[in-house]
């Protein structure tokens, strides 16, 4: 019998995941914070993607907060790319 290994991934906020102890902030887009009106939507909506289909990380570096930055995808979609075409990013 094999055993398969998984990793918990879980939205943190509209623009960072949880995959087991480490924190992933996606590349290139910045969504609103908890804190702000829509950013319980962005979240739920990450959460939503996060369980759609396999995922896949490319590293790119780190934060200033020590979180891995990361292009993530989704079904071979670019979770933010998909996030900033449905209007989840901040103005500015």
């Amino acid at each position: 019998m094999k055993l398969l290994s998984t990793l918990l991934v879980r939205a943190v906020d509209g623009d960072t995941i949880r995959v087991g102890a480490e924190r992933i902030r996606l590349r290139g887009i910045d969504t609103p914070e908890m804190s702000e009106l829509a950013g319980p939507a962005a979240k739920q909506r990450l959460e939503e993607l996060l369980r759609s289909g396999p995922i896949r990380i490319v590293p790119r570096g780190r934060d200033v907060y020590d979180r891995l930055v990361a292009d993530v995808f989704i079904n071979e979609q670019n979770i933010a790319e998909v996030l900033r075409n449905e209007g989840f990013s901040k103005a500015g």
